[in-house]
């Protein structure tokens, strides 16, 4: 007794014989052959899933803008502390005074008015302390020139006229705020917000990284699925034409009817319209693909093709290690967090300005007096005249501090709310991950179920096939096998990309997508590169992409193991020597 699949290619039907081949190939070739091969357009560019991701990486430029804000905030950091720095001052001024003396100052000067022509140089350094304290240490010389020095002023229309009498004060002053502004919570204020902006920052840059990481993997498998979809309506066509060509030759041989033509010309053309709306759908993926790394499909004629297939892993996936993972990685929590954080450095500081203003106010110097700049400073030097002074000033508002007493209640609503904002993302990760978990659950399920219904569904036509050949079942019956098990390999694609999409949707919610992929990089480590990239303040597209190569070979060398042989020394002198060749490939 003969099988079905030699009764149809059997010698006695020489006709048959093309179809027969094709019946073969169909059956017996696994997915992924020459069934794929001859569904790719000609000019077909191959892309692997880790060689399209370092494409993404260079080029996007939603990342190189994220990079540059990183750069930003740590520049307002540094420069915060410009708060502390010591100024170094001077000045020149002349001063001009002409008056009537009273009675009293007649008597003393001798005089009945009262001129003066000063020349006034001072100089010195001031800066203000992380107390809160503004010290100033400083020079000043004043060239006097009055009526009362045994001349009538005769050089009063020559500039720095003088008459050999020159004052001079070298000393410090320092006033320290006791309560408002005082000591480091409102004096370290500014440098805190900073610092913690600079961290939210990076915490958008690693976000976008991980968002553009996953909207890129899940265009990949989208590609992938139209790939296979228009795959499989390729063959679906195949068998649509070979169901049509046998009912012709039945309909020749008197065996069937026309209404059996009818019916395979209606399926095949049904399959044919929805191969061209796949195809359709095929060169929207692929073109969303190549737009994630930035290239046109002027600047290439070619046509892009996945060829890495999703993998079923077989890992389980616990929540409650997620959850925790997700508090230390997830950058939409640490970004809350960081937020938190920066409204309760805002409340200290608002705190602080609610107080009275209470200042401690003191200086100490030496007085000098000479016919010249240098004889008043050895007055200075002999520390004869001293002069000094201390003292406390006041100042309270006499409406209790309006501004800032609504300033403080702002600043706890804002804490108020940054706190509910925190708690609301946890939630929000806690749901996503007990969904993902379900999903990935799910999915893996379903692909093993599918996988199953698809061996039924093929074993059912290859019977129908060759009953279908032999009369003893409807074209019709045939068709809705073929569609069955079509309907049954698109689950399983699907149901694939599913899967890939859950395991994204739960790498972003714990944080793990760049760990996964080694692209993770540590606050310190991205800002030591950033700056010596950015050394003279500008970003070109050459030097960004040079960057990213970088940074590409640095997650390559911290996920490849040394050699068992290697030492250190080797280990580094191969490393330098696999980056040399890296540079020398065009």
């Amino acid at each position: 007794m003969t099988s079905p699949r030699s009764r149809i290619c059997d010698g006695s039907n020489l006709f048959r014989i093309p179809f027969c081949v094709l019946i073969l190939l169909l059956v017996w070739f696994p997915f992924g052959d020459l069934r794929a091969q001859s569904s790719a357009p000609p000019g077909t560019f191959d892309l692997k899933l880790d060689d399209f991701l370092k494409r993404v990486l260079e080029h996007n430029e939603s990342l190189q803008a994220k990079l540059l804000e990183v750069e930003i905030n740590r520049r307002k950091a540094r420069g915060e502390f410009g708060t502390f720095e010591p100024e170094l001052f001077g000045g020149v001024s002349r001063e001009a005074n002409k008056r009537e003396n009273t009675a009293e100052q007649a008597r003393s000067q001798s005089s009945s008015r009262f001129n003066e022509r000063n020349n006034i140089y001072q100089g010195g350094i001031e800066t203000l302390v992380p107390t809160g304290a503004k010290v100033r240490l400083g020079y000043t010389l004043r060239d006097l020139n009055n009526s009362l020095q045994g001349q009538s002023i005769p050089f009063f229309g020559r500039l720095g006229g003088t008459n050999g009498e020159y004052q001079s004060f070298f000393g410090f002053s320092l006033t320290q705020p006791l309560l408002k502004n005082a000591w480091y919570p409102a004096n370290l204020a500014g440098i805190r917000l900073a610092a913690l902006s600079s961290d939210i920052a990076f915490q958008d840059y690693r976000r976008q990284l991980m968002l553009v990481v996953s909207t890129a993997e899940a265009s990949y498998w989208n590609l992938y699925m139209a790939q296979e979809q228009v795959r499989f309506f390729i063959e679906s066509v195949a068998t649509a034409e070979k169901i049509l060509n046998d009912n012709r030759d039945r309909v020749r041989a008197g065996v069937s009817s026309e209404l059996d033509i009818l019916e395979a010309e209606a399926g095949l053309a049904l399959r044919r319209s929805k191969l061209s709306d796949a195809n359709q759908k095929l060169y929207e993926a692929a073109n969303r693909l190549i737009s994630l790394y930035a290239e046109s499909v002027l600047s290439t004629n070619r046509f892009v093709r996945a060829v890495d297939r999703p993998e079923i892993v077989n890992t389980n996936f616990v929540f409650f290690d997620a959850w925790k993972n997700a508090y230390e990685s997830n950058p939409d929590y640490l970004t809350q967090r960081i937020k938190a954080l920066q409204e309760s450095v805002r409340i200290a500081y608002v705190k602080n300005q609610r107080l009275p203003q209470l200042d401690l106010k003191g200086s100490y110097g030496m007085n000098g007096l000479g016919q010249t700049p240098d004889a008043a400073w050895d007055d200075i030097e002999s520390r004869g005249f001293p002069s000094w002074s201390i003292g406390i000033e006041m100042r309270i508002p006499l409406a209790g501090g309006i501004k800032s007493r609504n300033e403080l209640a702002a600043a706890r609503l804002r804490e108020k709310e940054a706190l509910v904002g925190l708690r609301e993302v946890e939630t929000q990760i806690a749901n996503a991950l007990d969904t993902a978990i379900h999903k990935i659950n799910n999915t893996r399920d379903s692909v093993q179920s599918y996988q199953t219904v698809v061996k039924f569904n093929q074993n059912l036509l290859d019977a129908g096939l060759a009953r279908l050949e032999v009369g003893k079942v409807e074209s019709r019956k045939v068709l809705e096998m073929e569609a069955d098990l079509f309907e049954a390999r698109n689950s399983v694609v699907d149901a694939l990309v599913q899967y890939q999409r859950a395991g994204l949707e739960f790498d972003l919610m714990a944080g793990a997508v760049l760990k996964k992929r080694n692209l993770e990089l540590t606050q310190k480590e991205l800002e030591t590169k950033t700056a010596l990239l950015l050394h003279n303040g500008r970003l070109t597209d050459e030097q960004y992409a040079s960057f990213i190569k970088e940074m590409q070979l640095e997650y390559e060398r911290r996920s490849a193991p040394l050699h068992p042989i290697d030492t250190p020394v080797q280990a580094r002198a191969r490393r330098a020597l696999e980056e040399k060749m890296e540079e020398l490939k065009p």
